[in-house]
C-alpha cells in the first residue's frame, strides 16, 4: 500500500482502519446525509446504501476531490485515478489518449496519415482508423475516398425512392425501387406486361404507379387472386359481429347492438335523440351516450343544478 504524503504508516494504517469500519456503517438518514459535496444518499434493492457523488468528487462519503477534472486529458482523452483504501493516490491521475494523440494530457499530435498533413480535401475531417490508415469525412457536396469529387447527388436527382450514388467526373447512377425504372427512376414498370400475368386463375391485372392490383374472378381472393375465397374464412364481421355464408361467395354480417353496416363497421350515433338539457354536449359511445355538462348543472342528463354554496 502505497503512504500518502503527510502521514507515518501508524497513521495510514488507523485511517484505513476509520474507513473500513465507516463503510459498514453507512446509512442514509436522509436523501443527502451522510454523503457531502452535494452528492446523494441511495439505497439498493438488496439494502445496502451508497453515495452517488456529484461531478468532481470521489470517495465512500464523496469527501475527496476527483483530481480527473474537466480538461484535465485534451482531445478525447480518458482520465483515470488510482485508489487506495477509498482514497484518491496523490498524483496518480493518468489520460489513456486517442488514436492519433499522446503525452501526459493527450496535447501532442502524432505523426499520421492525418497529421501533420490532412489527406481529406475540401475541409473534409480525417479520422484515424490506425496510425497508416484513415478516412474522411466529407462536407456537404462532396464526396470520394478523399472528398475530392462534387456530390452530384446533393439535387436528389432519382425520383420515387430511388438510391443515389455519386460517381468520378459529376455523374451519379440511380438504384430504382421495385415498381421503377430509367436512370432517374421515373419511368413506372408496367408489370401487368408481364408474361405470364401477376394474376392468378383469371384475374384482370390493373397498373397502378409503382405496383399493381389484381381484380379476382369469384371464388378467389388474395393480392394475385391465388387463394380460393371461403366468405366466412377468416370472418370480414367486425365489432364482433357474427358472419353467415348465403352462397359459395356471398355472406351477410348479424352485427352486435349499436352497430351497422356491412361489415359492421359503423359505430350507430345515439346522439340525435339525447336527452342532454342544459346546454350538455352529447358524448355518443356504443350503444350509449354520455352528457357533457357546462359548469352550472350536473347529472346524467345535466337537469341538477350545481350547489355552489355547499362547495364553498
Amino acid at each position: 500500500m502505497e503512504q500518502i504524503p503527510g502521514l507515518s504508516l501508524g497513521r495510514s494504517l488507523v485511517l484505513v482502519f476509520c474507513f473500513i469500519q465507516l463503510s459498514h456503517a453507512l446509512q442514509c438518514v436522509n436523501d443527502k446525509a451522510p454523503c457531502v459535496n452535494n452528492a446523494t444518499c441511495l439505497t439498493f434493492t438488496n439494502g445496502t446504501e451508497y453515495c452517488r457523488c456529484a461531478a468532481g468528487f470521489l470517495g465512500e462519503y464523496c469527501q475527496h476531490k476527483d483530481p480527473c477534472q474537466p480538461g484535465y486529458c485534451l482531445n478525447g482523452g480518458n482520465c483515470s485515478v488510482s485508489m487506495s483504501a477509498g482514497v484518491p493516490v496523490p498524483g496518480s491521475a493518468t489520460c489513456t489518449c486517442p488514436l492519433g494523440y499522446t503525452g501526459q494530457h493527450c496535447q501532442t499530435p502524432q505523426n499520421s496519415t492525418c497529421y501533420p498533413n490532412n489527406p481529406c480535401a475540401n475541409r473534409g475531417v480525417c479520422t484515424l482508423l490506425s496510425l497508416d490508415k484513415y478516412r474522411c469525412e466529407c462536407t456537404k457536396g462532396w464526396t470520394g475516398q478523399r472528398c475530392e469529387h462534387e456530390d452530384s447527388c446533393l439535387s436528389s436527382p432519382c425520383a420515387n425512392g430511388g438510391r443515389c450514388s455519386s460517381q468520378p467526373g459529376g455523374s451519379y447512377t440511380c438504384s430504382c425501387p421495385p415498381g421503377y425504372k430509367g436512370p432517374r427512376c421515373l419511368n413506372d414498370t408496367d408489370e401487368c406486361a408481364d408474361t405470364p400475368s401477376p394474376c392468378q386463375n383469371e384475374g384482370v391485372c390493373v397498373n397502378t404507379p409503382g405496383f399493381y392490383r389484381c381484380i379476382c374472378k369469384p371464388g378467389f381472393t388474395g393480392l394475385q387472386c391465388e387463394s380460393s375465397y371461403i366468405p366466412c374464412s377468416p370472418s370480414p364481421c367486425l365489432n364482433g359481429g357474427t358472419c353467415h355464408q348465403t352462397s359459395e361467395t356471398t355472406y351477410s354480417c348479424h352485427c352486435l347492438q349499436g352497430f351497422n353496416g356491412t361489415n359492421c363497421e359503423n359505430n350507430i350515433d345515439d346522439c340525435p335523440n339525447h336527452h342532454c338539457a342544459n346546454g350538455g354536449t352529447c358524448i355518443d359511445g356504443v350503444n350509449t351516450y354520455n352528457c357533457q355538462c357546462p359548469p352550472e348543472w350536473t347529472g346524467q342528463h345535466c337537469t341538477e343544478d350545481v350547489d355552489e354554496c355547499r362547495l364553498q
